[in-house]
Protein backbone atom coordinates (compact mmCIF):
# COMPACT_ATOMS: atom_id res chain seq x y z
CA UNK A 1 0.00 0.00 0.00
CA UNK A 2 1.39 3.43 -0.80
CA UNK A 3 2.24 6.00 1.71
CA UNK A 4 -1.05 8.34 1.43
CA UNK A 5 -0.90 12.40 2.35
CA UNK A 6 -3.82 14.88 2.69
CA UNK A 7 -2.59 17.82 0.54
CA UNK A 8 -6.02 19.75 0.60
CA UNK A 9 -9.12 20.96 0.09
CA UNK A 10 -11.23 22.60 -3.14
CA UNK A 11 -14.38 23.47 -4.87
CA UNK A 12 -14.67 22.24 -8.39
CA UNK A 13 -17.27 23.11 -10.77
CA UNK A 14 -20.52 21.14 -10.68
CA UNK A 15 -22.10 19.46 -13.49
CA UNK A 16 -25.10 22.01 -13.89
CA UNK A 17 -22.05 24.60 -14.60
CA UNK A 18 -20.31 22.11 -16.65
CA UNK A 19 -23.24 21.66 -19.20
CA UNK A 20 -23.55 25.14 -19.86
CA UNK A 21 -19.75 24.80 -20.93
CA UNK A 22 -18.38 21.68 -21.60
CA UNK A 23 -15.18 21.10 -22.80
CA UNK A 24 -15.45 21.15 -26.94
CA UNK A 25 -15.67 17.82 -28.92
CA UNK A 26 -12.23 18.85 -30.52
CA UNK A 27 -10.67 19.14 -27.41
CA UNK A 28 -11.91 16.28 -25.52
CA UNK A 29 -10.87 14.22 -28.52
CA UNK A 30 -7.17 15.12 -28.41
CA UNK A 31 -7.23 14.90 -24.53
CA UNK A 32 -8.96 12.55 -23.40
CA UNK A 33 -8.80 8.36 -23.80
CA UNK A 34 -12.56 8.66 -23.27
CA UNK A 35 -13.51 11.75 -25.15
CA UNK A 36 -17.40 11.05 -24.98
CA UNK A 37 -17.20 11.74 -21.41
CA UNK A 38 -18.01 15.80 -21.80
CA UNK A 39 -17.35 16.96 -18.06
CA UNK A 40 -14.41 15.14 -17.02
CA UNK A 41 -13.03 15.51 -13.50
CA UNK A 42 -9.48 15.74 -13.10
CA UNK A 43 -6.94 17.21 -10.63
CA UNK A 44 -6.14 19.91 -12.75
CA UNK A 45 -8.08 23.35 -13.07
CA UNK A 46 -7.83 23.28 -16.55
CA UNK A 47 -9.94 20.41 -17.12
CA UNK A 48 -12.24 20.51 -14.23
CA UNK A 49 -12.42 24.38 -13.62
CA UNK A 50 -11.90 25.63 -9.97
CA UNK A 51 -13.68 28.35 -8.10
CA UNK A 52 -11.18 29.76 -6.65
CA UNK A 53 -8.28 31.93 -7.79
CA UNK A 54 -4.91 30.78 -6.69
CA UNK A 55 -2.95 32.50 -8.20
CA UNK A 56 -3.68 36.83 -8.48
CA UNK A 57 -0.50 37.86 -10.65
CA UNK A 58 -1.96 35.67 -13.52
CA UNK A 59 -5.16 36.74 -13.45
CA UNK A 60 -4.53 38.99 -16.67
CA UNK A 61 -3.58 35.25 -18.07
CA UNK A 62 -6.27 33.35 -16.99
CA UNK A 63 -8.82 36.43 -18.22
CA UNK A 64 -12.27 36.33 -17.93
CA UNK A 65 -14.04 34.10 -15.92
CA UNK A 66 -18.45 33.52 -15.31
CA UNK A 67 -18.72 33.01 -12.41
CA UNK A 68 -15.90 35.49 -11.49
CA UNK A 69 -12.71 33.23 -9.66
CA UNK A 70 -13.02 34.21 -5.48
CA UNK A 71 -9.86 35.18 -3.99
CA UNK A 72 -8.40 32.98 -1.67
CA UNK A 73 -6.39 33.64 1.36
CA UNK A 74 -2.36 33.89 1.69
CA UNK A 75 -1.90 30.26 2.57
CA UNK A 76 -3.51 29.04 -0.29
CA UNK A 77 -0.26 29.74 -2.51
CA UNK A 78 -0.06 25.91 -2.95
CA UNK A 79 -3.28 25.74 -5.15
CA UNK A 80 -5.28 23.91 -2.42
CA UNK A 81 -7.07 25.24 0.20
CA UNK A 82 -5.61 24.09 3.89
CA UNK A 83 -8.40 24.85 6.23
CA UNK A 84 -11.74 22.72 5.21
CA UNK A 85 -14.01 25.28 7.30
CA UNK A 86 -13.10 28.34 6.21
CA UNK A 87 -12.89 27.18 2.30
CA UNK A 88 -16.61 26.58 3.07
CA UNK A 89 -17.35 29.85 4.41
CA UNK A 90 -15.66 31.81 1.39
CA UNK A 91 -18.14 29.65 -0.82
CA UNK A 92 -20.96 30.41 1.29
CA UNK A 93 -20.37 34.21 1.25
CA UNK A 94 -20.39 33.84 -2.24
CA UNK A 95 -23.22 32.07 -2.56
CA UNK A 96 -21.44 29.06 -4.94
CA UNK A 97 -22.68 25.65 -5.32
CA UNK A 98 -19.58 23.25 -5.85
CA UNK A 99 -18.38 19.93 -5.88
CA UNK A 100 -15.75 20.35 -2.53
CA UNK A 101 -13.31 18.03 -3.36
CA UNK A 102 -9.97 16.48 -0.55
CA UNK A 103 -7.13 15.53 -2.41
CA UNK A 104 -4.43 13.30 -1.45
CA UNK A 105 -0.98 12.69 -3.01
CA UNK A 106 0.42 9.11 -2.80
CA UNK A 107 3.77 7.56 -3.50
CA UNK A 108 5.75 4.51 -2.48
CA UNK A 109 7.76 6.36 0.89
CA UNK A 110 7.01 9.63 2.47
CA UNK A 111 7.61 12.31 -0.06
CA UNK A 112 9.81 15.45 0.68
CA UNK A 113 10.10 19.01 -0.53
CA UNK A 114 13.08 18.04 -2.43
CA UNK A 115 10.92 15.45 -4.56
CA UNK A 116 7.84 17.15 -4.46
CA UNK A 117 8.43 21.32 -4.62
CA UNK A 118 4.94 22.72 -3.49
CA UNK A 119 4.27 24.28 -0.51
CA UNK A 120 1.58 21.83 -0.35
CA UNK A 121 3.69 18.77 1.23
CA UNK A 122 4.82 20.23 4.52
CA UNK A 123 1.67 22.42 5.11
CA UNK A 124 -0.95 21.02 7.85
CA UNK A 125 -4.56 20.82 6.30
CA UNK A 126 -7.50 21.04 9.16
CA UNK A 127 -8.73 18.75 9.39
CA UNK A 128 -5.33 16.71 9.20
CA UNK A 129 -7.54 13.32 7.85
CA UNK A 130 -10.28 12.90 5.03
CA UNK A 131 -13.53 13.83 6.70
CA UNK A 132 -15.85 10.54 7.60
CA UNK A 133 -18.41 11.99 4.67
CA UNK A 134 -16.39 11.32 1.50
CA UNK A 135 -16.77 9.93 -1.67
CA UNK A 136 -13.61 8.30 -3.67
CA UNK A 137 -14.14 9.43 -7.35
CA UNK A 138 -10.48 8.01 -8.75
CA UNK A 139 -6.80 8.16 -9.20
CA UNK A 140 -5.24 11.44 -11.60
CA UNK A 141 -1.62 11.23 -12.63
CA UNK A 142 -0.09 14.73 -12.96
CA UNK A 143 2.93 16.92 -11.41
CA UNK A 144 3.64 19.03 -8.30
CA UNK A 145 1.57 22.06 -10.50
CA UNK A 146 -1.75 19.55 -10.77
CA UNK A 147 -0.59 19.63 -14.77
CA UNK A 148 -2.62 16.44 -15.69
CA UNK A 149 -0.82 13.43 -17.47
CA UNK A 150 -4.04 11.87 -18.22
CA UNK A 151 -6.09 14.05 -19.52
CA UNK A 152 -4.18 17.28 -20.34
CA UNK A 153 -1.33 15.82 -22.32
CA UNK A 154 -2.96 15.63 -25.83
CA UNK A 155 -2.47 11.98 -27.67
CA UNK A 156 -0.87 11.32 -30.96
CA UNK A 157 -2.68 9.68 -33.48
CA UNK A 158 -0.88 6.29 -32.86
CA UNK A 159 -0.69 7.05 -29.29
CA UNK A 160 -4.93 7.45 -29.23
CA UNK A 161 -5.38 4.18 -31.12
CA UNK A 162 -2.90 2.37 -28.78
CA UNK A 163 -3.68 3.85 -25.15
CA UNK A 164 -7.33 3.97 -25.83
CA UNK A 165 -7.67 0.23 -26.54
CA UNK A 166 -5.22 0.04 -23.57
CA UNK A 167 -6.93 2.16 -21.15
CA UNK A 168 -10.53 3.31 -21.72
CA UNK A 169 -11.42 0.30 -19.60
CA UNK A 170 -9.66 1.28 -16.36
CA UNK A 171 -10.74 4.73 -16.72
CA UNK A 172 -14.36 5.30 -14.83
CA UNK A 173 -17.15 7.69 -15.63
CA UNK A 174 -15.55 10.55 -14.04
CA UNK A 175 -12.38 10.37 -16.72
CA UNK A 176 -10.31 8.88 -13.40
CA UNK A 177 -8.24 6.01 -13.08
CA UNK A 178 -10.11 3.14 -11.20
CA UNK A 179 -7.39 1.67 -9.05
CA UNK A 180 -4.07 2.92 -7.53
CA UNK A 181 -2.52 -0.35 -9.12
CA UNK A 182 -4.00 1.46 -12.70
CA UNK A 183 -2.32 5.29 -11.80
CA UNK A 184 0.93 4.42 -10.80
CA UNK A 185 0.88 2.18 -14.36
CA UNK A 186 -0.03 5.12 -15.78
CA UNK A 187 2.42 7.38 -13.98
CA UNK A 188 5.39 5.34 -15.94
CA UNK A 189 3.44 5.66 -19.57
CA UNK A 190 3.34 9.84 -18.52
CA UNK A 191 6.78 10.39 -17.27
CA UNK A 192 7.99 8.39 -20.82
CA UNK A 193 5.21 10.53 -22.89
CA UNK A 194 6.25 13.85 -21.28
CA UNK A 195 9.42 13.61 -19.64
CA UNK A 196 9.30 17.64 -19.08
CA UNK A 197 6.65 17.31 -16.86
CA UNK A 198 7.81 14.27 -14.89
CA UNK A 199 8.58 13.45 -12.08
CA UNK A 200 4.39 12.25 -11.99
CA UNK A 201 2.47 11.76 -9.04
CA UNK A 202 -0.71 9.84 -8.30
CA UNK A 203 -3.52 11.58 -6.89
CA UNK A 204 -6.72 10.88 -5.02
CA UNK A 205 -9.86 12.98 -5.53
CA UNK A 206 -12.98 12.45 -3.17
CA UNK A 207 -15.84 14.27 -2.94
CA UNK A 208 -16.96 15.66 0.63
CA UNK A 209 -20.31 15.32 0.65
CA UNK A 210 -22.53 17.82 3.00
CA UNK A 211 -20.09 20.78 1.94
Amino acid sequence: MAYAQLLGFDARENEQDCKKNPLPEEVREQLLLRPEIECPFSVDPHIWPSHFLYYPQLRQLIGPREPVLIETDPDCRGGLWLDLARMQHRLHEHQRSAVALAIEVYADEKVSLDDFPSPLIYSQTNPSVLPHESTFLGYDVADSGFWSGLSNAGYSVDEKDGLRSQWQGHINGFGLLKTQEDAFGFREISAKRVPEHAPFWVYGLYRLNGV
